[in-house]
């Protein structure tokens, strides 16, 4: 079996398994398997990217729903400031995937560190925070891109954050919008991509991760008004690894 590096940004027992086997579900019927490593965990030598990557053919940065590079939060509150060290601590493993080409996927949290690394703006921004099953669109870019062949042109997936990327990064590329989600996907190249949304969740996986976080549910909301089954997004971590990961 070939290999995908997960990166995760999680210190919850529950959370970070609960993460663990989305991922290795999400996997299921490829030939790769995921391996899992932690941002905070400081025994990992960040600044030796190749030992970092081992065997791995891609890497993943997930998502977190404990730590904010904004959220509405003052600037010294830990889940803010952690977020700051998280990325001094990716930084030198970014550069070197950036630089060599090699397959990389963020994935909401993911999507944040990356394009906030890339110079795009990080906020708490209340139009577009969001919670449930919401409709993704692709653009023009992003209906001709390998990772979205034969996707229909707007589908639903899974949402969670309260941070939104409000300007575009570096060197990125808007391959998919949303009425809520400026930037919902991004291409910085071939074979890196980022996603503001959780392919690797199912709408069951988003009730369960309500209870557990439940400052992410819309004070009077039930959930089960918000959430609905999102098959075709489920299927982009299998074509991330499948098309651009081989």
């Amino acid at each position: 079996m070939k290999e995908i590096l997960v990166i995760q940004s999680r210190t919850r027992p529950e959370m970070v398994e609960g993460e663990q086997e989305e991922y290795v579900r999400a996997l299921e019927g490829t030939e790769y398997v995921p391996v899992f490593k932690n941002a905070l965990d400081e025994s990992i030598q960040w600044n030796n990217p190749q030992q970092v990557i081992g065997s791995a053919r891609g890497v993943i940065f997930g998502g977190s729903g404990e730590y904010d590079f904004d959220g509405g939060r003052s600037l010294d509150d830990p889940a803010r400031s952690t977020s700051k060290v998280i990325l001094a601590q990716v930084t030198p493993l970014l550069e070197y995937l950036f630089q060599n080409g090699i397959p990389t996927l963020g994935i909401c949290y993911g999507h944040q560190i990356i394009g906030d690394w890339r110079g795009g703006k990080v906020a708490n921004d209340h139009s577009q925070k969001k919670t449930g099953s919401h409709e993704v669109v692709l653009t023009e870019a992003g209906k001709n891109d390998p990772l979205f062949a034969d996707m229909p042109p707007a589908f639903l997936a899974q949402y969670g954050h309260k941070d939104s990327l409000t300007t575009l990064p570096e060197g990125a590329v808007s391959i998919a919008t949303g009425a809520q989600c400026n930037f919902s996907g991004l291409r910085y190249g071939p074979g890196i991509y980022t996603l503001q949304f959780h392919p690797e969740l199912t709408a069951s996986d988003v009730s369960r991760k309500l209870k557990l976080s439940p400052g992410y549910l819309p004070e009077g909301v039930d959930p089960t008004d918000i959430i609905r089954e999102s098959p075709e997004a489920s299927t982009l971590i299998a074509r991330f690894v499948e098309l651009i990961a081989k």
